[in-house]
C-alpha cells in the first residue's frame, strides 16, 4: 500500500517526461583478460509518456535513445573499434529503450525511492530484444529521478566478438545508468 501511495504522488495522472540530458549518464562495464572496460556518456535524449495504475504498476510509452559515438573509454584506439567495429554507429548512431512497464517489488525506502522491475525493449545495431531492468524510481524537486543496473549479452544483438590475440573478452556487459525525468508542459 506504502509503494501505490508512493508512487501515486509521483505521478498522479498520465504524464508525458522529457530526460534532462544535464543530469544523464548511461554506460557499462565489460570485463576481459586482466581489465575491465568501463565505457560511459551523458549522451541521453528521450521523452516517455506515463500512465499509473491503481495498484503501483506505471506503463510507459516512448523512447530513451543514448548516443552511441559518444561512449567513451579513455582509450582512443578502443573507442575506434567499438563505434567502427562493435556498434556500427555509422549506421546505428543510438541504442535505444523503450520502456514498457515498471512494477515495484516492495516498499518504499526511507528516503522515498521505491525499487522495482523496469521492462521493456532494449534495440543495439538495429536488433531488438526484450531486457528486464533491475530500477529504482525516487521523486525530487519535481522530478523524477531513474537509476538502474541490468546486463545485455552482446552476441544476442549482432555484436561481434571484440576478443583478440590473448586478450577474451566476456560476453556480457554490465549497464548501468541515471536519469532525471521533468514533466513536460
Amino acid at each position: 500500500m506504502v509503494t501505490t501511495i508512493l508512487l501515486a504522488a509521483l505521478i498522479a495522472q498520465a504524464t508525458v517526461y522529457r530526460i534532462d540530458p544535464a543530469s544523464c549518464e548511461a554506460g557499462f562495464d565489460l570485463k576481459a583478460t586482466a581489465h575491465t572496460v568501463h565505457k560511459s556518456t551523458t549522451s541521453v535524449t528521450g521523452e516517455v509518456s506515463v500512465v499509473p495504475d491503481e495498484t503501483g504498476v506505471l506503463t510507459f510509452a516512448g523512447k530513451i535513445s543514448v548516443g552511441a559515438a559518444a561512449l567513451d573509454t579513455g582509450n582512443a584506439k578502443r573507442d575506434e573499434t567499438l563505434h567502427s567495429k562493435s556498434l556500427l554507429v555509422a549506421s546505428f548512431p543510438t541504442i535505444e529503450l523503450a520502456p514498457e512497464r515498471f512494477t515495484p517489488s516492495g516498499p518504499a525506502t526511507a528516503d522515498g525511492s521505491v525499487a522495482g522491475q523496469l521492462t521493456g525493449q532494449l534495440t543495439i545495431r538495429g536488433q531488438t530484444r526484450p531486457q528486464t531492468i533491475a530500477a529504482t524510481l525516487r521523486a525530487r524537486d519535481g522530478r523524477i529521478v531513474a537509476t538502474g543496473t541490468f546486463d545485455v549479452a552482446w552476441p544476442e544483438f549482432g555484436v561481434p566478438d571484440p576478443s583478440f590475440f590473448v586478450v577474451r573478452v566476456e560476453k556480457v556487459a554490465h549497464a548501468r545508468f541515471r536519469a532525471e525525468f521533468v514533466p513536460v508542459p
